[in-house]
């Protein structure tokens, strides 16, 4: 089945917000399942991303996400375990996608998973230079992109 280029777009956007924010594009693709349930779906492994349960989880992780950004000495997004996280997190917002949309997963698995790989490092890489240049206080730096994730992911679905 050929999937369309909003489909696509949709899961490299849903990637590149898994590479800010790990929790937060299996969140809003949650959301936005709860609203509008698919069948092809349901009908899959993948069902439980539209279960109000896994809505309550991931919101709860995403928030326990942003406030484990602002402690000062946390691990770095672009050490082996959080790149790890994120990829799986973009793979998985992309598989949900396009089996919800009835296209076949391993596209929207690639796709998000790439797209999360990519923005890990160019946002840790961006913050960095952000935090150089601004003289800005890491916390700040972070609520800012905190909040540009949520309000990121709310865009790519919404289009």
């Amino acid at each position: 089945m050929k999937t369309s280029k909003k489909i696509i777009a949709k899961a490299i956007g849903l990637g590149a917000i898994a590479g800010m924010r790990a929790t937060v594009a299996p969140t809003v693709l949650s959301y936005f399942l709860n609203k509008h349930p698919s069948k092809a779906l349901a009908k899959s492994g993948l069902g439980f991303l539209q279960s109000p349960i896994t809505g309550v989880i991931t919101k709860v992780l995403t928030a326990g996400e942003f406030l484990g950004d602002q402690i000062p000495n946390g691990p770095n997004r672009i050490v082996f375990p959080q790149v790890a996280a994120r990829v799986a997190s973009g793979a998985l917002a992309g598989a949900g996608l396009f089996r919800s949309n009835r296209a076949g997963i391993a596209k929207g698995l690639v796709l998000g998973g790439a797209s999360a790989l990519a923005v890990t490092f160019g946002s840790y890489y961006l913050r960095k230079y952000v935090d150089k240049k601004l003289h800005a206080k890491d916390g700040v730096v972070g609520g800012f992109e905190d909040l540009l994730s949520l309000v990121g992911g709310w865009i790519v679905m919404r289009k």
